[in-house]
């Protein structure tokens, strides 16, 4: 818990030094925070539709506001592990470790706010790397020279639907839960 508080205050502030305001922050009781749930959702969807800022968009600004609702929402609580996202996030000479992180963490965190009845970590960690296979297949699309071994690999298990198998044997390896 205290790795996602503490990675979740350095992309806050990574993104608040670039962001503008985008939605609501009033959040002053669990009620407003689930007011904003849907927003959220939908940002995140967004967010892995779109991973490139524009002049017609601002995607850090929309980072910042979902990683704050993360950050401080009562109710969801999001480990980030570095289990599927280690040797990327580690790796300094991948400029966008960063946005593979945010997107990794966005994906587990969009698994846990639709499903908060029945927690599953396998499912969340598949649903934060399905958001990571989707935005590296743009990144390369956009940066051919962005490919990563590691994201290749969960690329190709994506696309032979093995996935999910992965991602459950390497959790029991570890002994993960949420």
């Amino acid at each position: 818990m205290k790795k996602l508080v503490l990675s979740l205050v350095v992309l806050m502030g990574i993104s608040t030094a670039f962001a503008q305001h985008v939605g609501n922050t009033d959040w002053d009781s669990e009620e407003g925070f689930r007011r904003d749930e849907q927003h959220i959702i939908n940002d995140i969807l967004w967010l892995e539709e779109n991973p490139f800022a524009t002049k017609e968009n601002n995607t850090k600004a929309i980072s910042d506001y979902v990683i704050r609702w993360l950050a401080e929402t009562p109710y969801v609580s999001v480990k980030l592990d570095e289990i599927f996202t280690g040797g990327i996030v580690n790796n300094k000479r991948y400029k966008y470790s960063d946005k593979i992180r945010v997107t990794y963490l966005f994906g587990k965190s969009l698994y846990v706010i639709e499903n908060q009845e029945k927690p599953d970590e396998t499912a969340a960690s598949l649903r934060g790397l399905e958001g990571v296979v989707k935005v590296y297949k743009e990144i390369v699309n956009v940066d051919p020279n962005a490919k990563n071994r590691e994201l290749e690999y969960y690329k190709y298990l994506f696309d032979s639907n093995q996935l999910r198998d992965y991602v459950a044997a390497q959790l029991k390896e570890v002994g993960s839960d949420l």
